[in-house]
């Protein structure tokens, strides 16, 4: 049976179609990405699982159960947005880095108040992630993740007639 007559695709075959291998020519990912996506990943997780243990072991009601479904909404997007955005910067999507930043530092600024209630170990846990993937956003293997050249697609890598790479 020659190499022609085998069931098993190889992407690694340069005769096979390149918009086929998209997925498995994976680039080697930097440090800092792993270590975002890890960071945007555990946040959400932690948002969306301490949504749906605050809804089951709520004693007091401060909001109306309008606000507690509006509120509950809001932290289970939230979760989900840093989930998704964790996920797109792991897959190269430069788009990602805007939002992941805006949240990043929103997540920065709200830890002051807990450190301003006394609460410097809260504080410590929500600044100390948050103002690490905020950096690490910005450093050189991760813009080079980033806005690196895409190897499968077109030669002029990745970019269609009109430029329409990721931004």
């Amino acid at each position: 049976m020659s190499s022609n007559d085998d069931i098993q695709p190889d992407f690694n075959d340069p005769r096979v179609n390149s918009a086929s291998r998209r997925f498995a020519e994976a680039r080697p990912r930097p440090l800092a990405v792993w270590a975002v996506f890890l960071i945007l990943f555990v946040q959400g997780m932690t948002v969306l699982i301490s949504t749906v243990l605050g809804i089951t072991g709520s004693e007091a009601e401060v909001l109306d159960t309008v606000g507690q479904i509006l509120l509950v909404a809001l932290y289970a997007v939230a979760g989900g947005v840093l989930i998704l955005l964790g996920f797109r910067i792991f897959l190269g999507a430069v788009s990602a880095r805007t939002p992941a930043a805006v949240l990043e530092l929103m997540i920065v600024v709200l830890s002051f108040g807990f450190f301003a209630g006394g609460l410097v170990t809260v504080g410590l846990l929500y600044v100390v992630p948050a103002a690490l993937a905020l950096v690490l956003l910005f450093t050189g293997p991760m813009r080079q993740w980033l806005g690196g050249p895409r190897t499968f697609g077109s030669p002029d890598g990745g970019a269609g007639p009109a430029g329409d790479r990721d931004l």
